[in-house]
């Protein structure tokens, strides 16, 4: 060993500031994004239907026109033979969503039938537009029934909905009829009877099981004032429901 040697010392360069863990870093998690949470899903069980909602992306052409109309019905009778476990009772289409009312065997049950009935659609949605893609702008929002009231106030909104949103713009609303932009014409709780299934047309939408959707509603009442009760009008101008 030498005499007068030393030790260097070196002098480090600073931290940098890329690389390794910091606040704000990384993927957001799913729960985080817009639109509606991944957390939260009510509990369906076979007694008790729900009313889901499903909005498109905004390039998603008119879903109240016949085009759409047959792309829907299509994939609701696919998803008819598909899954026992799940049924589309009723529907209603929208410029940019859909309504339904569906029943299901069990919180699983939901999830993968609507997976699948999303699927079904957004490939017939993007055939009819010769495009890729996504469709729909979010997860379902679901809502479950349990009480009469909620069942009838969901039938007479989804089943009238257009009724609905001309009263929320403020637009007259005048006599009702039947919506052709939704399963109106395979309810059999219209006051009068309602105007009946033309010959040879094939229903896309099940049959209810629950006693809610069977006859159940029929005891609930909209909550209003004058609160409707038993048979739906083509004249009711349902409030919205909540969910």
């Amino acid at each position: 060993m030498m005499r007068g040697s030393r030790q260097l010392r070196f002098r480090l360069p600073p931290p940098r500031t890329h690389g390794g863990r910091r606040a704000g870093a990384g993927r957001k998690p799913k729960g985080a994004r817009a639109g509606v949470s991944h957390h939260g899903r009510p509990a369906v069980t076979a007694a008790t239907p729900a009313h889901v909602t499903l909005r498109v992306l905004p390039h998603v052409w008119n879903l109240r026109s016949q085009r759409s109309l047959r792309v829907v019905e299509a994939a609701l009778e696919a998803a008819a033979a598909a899954c026992a476990t799940f049924r589309v009772v009723h529907f209603a289409l929208e410029g940019n969503h859909l309504h339904l009312l569906v029943e299901a065997d069990g919180q699983r049950a939901l999830s993968s039938g609507m997976q699948g009935l999303c699927i079904r659609l957004a490939k017939g949605l993007n055939r009819m537009m010769g495009r890729r893609g996504k469709v729909f702008a979010d997860r379902y929002h679901a809502r479950v029934l349990g009480t009469p009231s909620e069942v009838r106030n969901a039938l007479a909104y989804v089943l009238l909905n257009h009724r609905s949103h001309l009263a929320r713009l403020g637009k007259p609303v005048g006599r009702g009829s039947l919506d052709r932009f939704s399963s109106g014409r395979w309810f059999d709780g219209w006051r009068g009877g309602g105007p009946g299934v033309p010959d040879g047309a094939r229903r896309v939408t099940a049959a209810p099981r629950t006693w809610l959707l069977r006859t159940g509603w029929r005891r609930g009442s909209t909550g209003s004032p004058r609160a409707a009760r038993g048979p739906i009008s083509f004249d009711e101008v349902p409030p919205a429901v909540g969910g």
